[in-house]
């Protein structure tokens, strides 16, 4: 009699087990009737809330280079904090970074700015970056650290020669003239001293004509500074040439000292 019990209960299980086995999966909901129900229309959870933090914003209002320092004014603001700090970066290296909390006038706020960093004297452009830097306000997204504010250049001219003297002279029986003139420079890669004259030429119909002609020569540089000098020569007796000297420095020309004188007769 236990036995048969046993068995009995062995054959419940099983077939209990069976019907587990064999009972269909759970059908899709049909969202295509007029009244779906609530599991084809979600609920979204609410995005969320957007930041209150907000990048500065500015401008350049002047600026320019003398004498070895950059100045730059203008004004910058930060809508959630300040006073907003700027960058100052000059031909790459980060010179430094100063507060604007000066009263400006048009803005009605101690927002202004005046800035003056030591800059490059080299001849050549140079670069000047201003960059803002964000004061968060706790909220996030968080604007971005910093933004640049503006891209500025200054160039350095080469300095042109002083105190230009022309002299004429006669060497090895021709006529030459002795240009000279102070080296103001120390870096200089040369000068480029230029004349013109009216040459008097005989034209195609036999006539005789003044005809402008002009020559070119350049010199190598003068160490340090002082006075230098160059000789021109094969030059016409009793005309007049004006001259044009320029400074060349890291590839630019300076300005021209000019000068006029005529030659011997």
């Amino acid at each position: 009699m236990r036995r048969f019990r046993t068995l009995l209960a062995g054959a419940v299980v099983a077939a209990t087990v069976a019907v587990a086995v064999a009972a269909p999966a759970a059908a899709a909901p049909d969202c295509e009737v007029p009244v779906p129900p609530p599991i084809c229309n979600p609920i979204e959870d609410p995005p969320p809330p957007e930041g209150s933090d907000k990048s500065p914003t500015g401008r350049v209002e002047s600026y320019g280079f003398a004498n070895g320092t950059f100045n730059v004014r203008g004004w910058a603001r930060d809508v959630n904090g300040g006073p907003v700090t700027i960058w100052v970066n000059v031909d790459g290296p980060f010179v430094g970074g100063y507060a604007a909390g000066l009263w400006h006038a048009g803005q009605g706020a101690n927002v202004g700015f005046d800035i003056t960093v030591p800059a490059p004297s080299t001849v050549g452009t140079h670069q000047v970056l201003i960059t803002l830097v964000n004061v968060p306000d706790g909220t996030q997204p968080e604007a971005p650290y910093s933004s640049l504010l503006n891209y500025l250049t200054y160039t350095v001219e080469a300095t042109p020669p002083a105190n230009l003297s022309l002299t004429p002279v006669v060497t090895n029986g021709q006529d030459a003239i002795v240009v000279g003139f102070t080296d103001l420079s120390t870096a200089e890669e040369g000068y480029q001293i230029t004349y013109d004259w009216m040459a008097r030429r005989m034209n195609d119909d036999g006539h005789w004509v003044l005809t402008p002609e002009s020559r070119t020569v350049h010199v190598g540089p003068n160490p340090g500074t002082g006075w230098y000098s160059h000789t021109i020569t094969g030059l016409v007796s009793n005309t007049f040439y004006r001259f044009y000297v320029r400074t060349k420095e890291n590839g630019r020309m300076s300005t021209p000292t000019t000068g006029g004188v005529s030659t011997l007769d």
